[in-house]
């Protein structure tokens, strides 16, 4: 008989609830009455002997002397995937004492709510089937192992050649029209968010197989509700919408995307539908995906308000989506076959134009590798000078300059029939100057003769700027007259100068958190690190493949896409009824109506929809980065501070909605990419904080049986109730 045993059965019900209440006195009763009336009046004498056995025998296969300690994921996927392979390879590189991790996720583990299976097989991703991976290969500059493995494409090469046939079974019976892709697929295809749903899965199996013995992962199809921060340095509770309780020593919030609820403006706009809702249709900003755009009726017109990579989901699923073809033409050209159920989509936004398209083709001249203007020790001089640094008035000009110059580069070097002077004479002239300086576009007017050459990043970033509409057809015809443009110079190959560019802001985007800390900048300065770099960056190296803007423009051309330009302003005009869209050059507004916003929610504290968020920003455990940004605020080893401005040992943060140096959750193989850098740098912070939470944790039993009540009296009402639960899932 175990010692458990005979301290079960030297207790009678009575003596069980007096147990209770000894471990509870006088914390739980004072401090905490509502846990202390539930717990004990709930408690049932299974529970209670599963809470002994669980603390003074062998529970779940970890050593008698040990509590593991607890790590859990809010959120599932790819990222918290990508932090959980560098937990489990940085553990793996010698012995560790038990650890418990649990993943708490309503979507699929792995995959998430983006990349989860059930969507569209129409949507796709924005990069080649090459270029994603979630591996930290050799190439990657972190502390922790490289671990390599195939990228996506390299993963569908080896379904074809017979191998993970887990995986090949899981797409014949799920998704067998993937089958048809997984053949046809090439290296520089963009393949379905369905397949890298597959490809996200196994990756997450796969990693769990590399785990050590004692550590144990849980995944909980569920939602976290809420943390309850315990007081006296025990686990904390974690409670999910289910109802169930975990309890965990370390959290890190990974949910990526949230929802957020109305803002005063949709609220307004919605209020304006609900008043005729058989006439009217709002949808408000979210997932396209999770979208029901059944109200849109065929030849319908419908006012959309942004031209984002949300908006390419809309335009694809109410075409092709409602049953409508693309067939190429005999010229090349692509040619649009209605089914005669589309909407007609009358389109706006910011800057007026869809994200730039993905580019086609390789470098042709000369190639370099890393960063000559924006590194370490040109941060550092500045520093000497600036306390901190402003993004666009310190950083910007080095970020400008490095993408500048690899530009230039292919420019002159693949292409010398479009300059006067060779490269070696230009890049001389080019190093000495400083961006924002004179002798720069000198040196520019005097090397590249034709204005379109030369960079020009303000009119790259608000391509009308200085353009003076006249009407409404002017504008249209700008604006197909640009997107034909764009691809022209991205899609044919005979541009790869932009290439270049698109290689020079990747380089910068991923270095910038090699070379400056996040509290080496200024408020305004991070504001605009996680708002206007990350989102120009999207727009100029993260827009659609190009298949979708001769998709766009063969919608164009057969009338049921129209353009309305920049800074559009949409609104609900009472006295026609009507929601209305008003344009840059003025004249009557355009009206329809049914209205759709193509973006995502934008995310605020304030706002979120998020029920963890919304719980630990009203008690002040998490803040926002500044009232200009709608980040969660974070240190530079991604744990989260407070209200007060302080941190908390076991709380960290990542992804979408976390500021700081946005880098992804997979990105290229064999690049030094951001993601495995930082993911693998806040896993060790993850297991160093296991180290201190486990250095503070007594052993659990003792030869003798009084050690049990000797440790009842440390435990709190969270750790309590978090405990018994969590034995009781163990053994059932």
């Amino acid at each position: 008989m175990t010692l458990g045993d005979t301290v079960w059965h030297n207790l009678t019900v009575r003596d069980s609830s007096a147990f209770i209440t000894r471990i509870s006195a006088p914390n739980l009763r004072t401090n905490c009455r509502k846990c202390y009336v539930e717990t004990t009046s709930n408690m049932r004498l299974r529970h209670l002997k599963e809470t002994l056995m669980g603390r003074l025998s062998n529970l779940a296969g970890f050593p008698q002397h040990h509590t593991p300690t607890t790590v859990l994921f809010v959120g599932g996927g790819p990222r918290a995937a990508l932090v959980l392979e560098r937990l489990i390879a940085n553990r793996n590189a010698g012995p560790q004492p038990p650890l418990q991790v649990h993943l708490v996720d309503p979507y699929p583990v792995g995959a998430g709510r983006i990349w989860r299976t059930e969507q569209s097989g129409l949507l796709k991703l924005n990069s080649m089937a090459m270029d994603v991976s979630m591996f930290t290969d050799e190439s990657v500059q972190c502390a922790g192992p490289p671990i390599p493995g195939p990228s996506l494409w390299e993963w569908v090469c080896q379904l074809r050649a017979g191998s993970h046939r887990q995986s090949a079974a899981a797409i014949r019976a799920d998704t067998p029209e993937l089958l048809t892709e997984i053949t046809a697929l090439r290296a520089d295809s963009f393949p379905t968010r369905r397949l890298q749903s597959h490809y996200l899965q196994w990756f997450f199996e796969r990693i769990i197989a590399t785990k050590d013995p004692h550590l144990h992962v849980e995944f909980h199809r569920d939602t976290v509700s809420n943390i309850l921060e315990s007081d006296i340095g025990d686990r904390h509770l974690i409670e999910v919408a289910s109802g169930q309780h975990l309890s965990a020593d370390i959290v890190l919030l990974a949910q990526g995307h949230v929802e957020a609820r109305p803002n005063s403006v949709s609220l307004a706009l919605e209020a304006a539908a609900a008043k005729d809702p058989e006439r009217l249709t709002y949808i408000p900003p979210a997932y396209t995906t999770d979208s029901d755009f059944t109200k849109l009726k065929p030849g319908q017109d419908v006012l959309v308000s942004g031209m984002g990579l949300a908006f390419v989901d809309l335009f694809v699923l109410l075409t092709e989506g409602r049953g409508g073809c693309f067939d190429r033409q005999a010229d090349g050209t692509l040619r649009y076959v209605p089914s005669g159920r589309e909407p007609r989509l009358l389109v706006g936004s910011r800057r007026g134009v869809p994200y730039r398209s993905k580019i086609r083709g390789s470098l042709q001249g000369t190639t370099g590798a890393g960063q000559r203007f924006l590194t370490r020790q040109a941060i550092e001089e500045l520093l000497l000078s600036h306390s901190l640094l402003d993004f666009r008035a310190h950083l910007w000009p080095l970020v400008a300059k490095d993408a500048a110059y690899s530009y230039y580069r292919e420019l002159f070097t693949a292409h010398p029939h479009r300059v006067t002077l060779s490269w070696e004479e230009f890049e001389e002239g080019f190093a000495r100057v400083d961006w924002y300086s004179r002798e720069r576009s000198d040196l520019e007017i005097l090397a590249i003769p034709e204005a379109r050459y030369r960079l020009d990043f303000e009119a790259l970033d608000h391509p009308f700027a200085t353009t003076r509409f006249t009407d409404a057809t002017h504008i249209h015809e700008t604006i197909v007259q640009h997107i034909d443009s764009d691809l022209r110079l991205r899609d044919s190959g005979e541009h790869s100068e932009t290439l270049g560019l698109f290689m020079g802001l990747l380089g910068s985007y991923m270095a910038l958190g090699q070379v400056v800390k996040l509290d080496e900048l200024t408020p305004t300065g991070r504001v605009d690190l996680s708002g206007w770099w990350h989102g120009f960056f999207s727009y100029v190296d993260s827009g659609p493949p190009a298949d979708r803007l001769h998709q766009l423009l063969a919608l164009e051309r057969v009338g049921l896409i129209r353009f309305l330009g920049p800074d559009v302003r949409f609104g609900f005009n009472e006295q026609s009824g009507k929601f209305a869209a008003v344009t840059a050059y003025g004249g009557d507004p355009v009206s329809a109506h049914a209205l759709v916003e193509a973006r995502l929610p934008t995310p605020s504290l304030a706002t979120t929809a998020d029920p963890l968020l919304a719980a630990l920003s009203r008690r002040g455990i998490i803040s926002q980065e500044s009232s200009d940004s709608t980040k969660i605020r974070v240190d530079a080893c991604h744990r989260i501070i407070d209200r007060a401005g302080k941190t908390r040992p076991w709380l960290f943060a990542v992804g979408a909605g976390v500021a700081g140096f946005s880098a992804g959750a997979f990105s290229r193989p064999h690049s030094n990419a951001a993601p495995f850098r930082d993911s693998d740098a806040l896993a060790r912070e993850i297991l160093s904080a296991v180290s201190q939470a486990g250095a503070q944790l007594e052993p659990t039993m003792r030869p003798e049986s009084h050690a049990v009540f000797s440790r009842a009296p440390q435990l709190s009402a969270i750790a309590l109730l978090a405990s018994l639960d969590s034995v009781h899932r163990y053994l059932g």
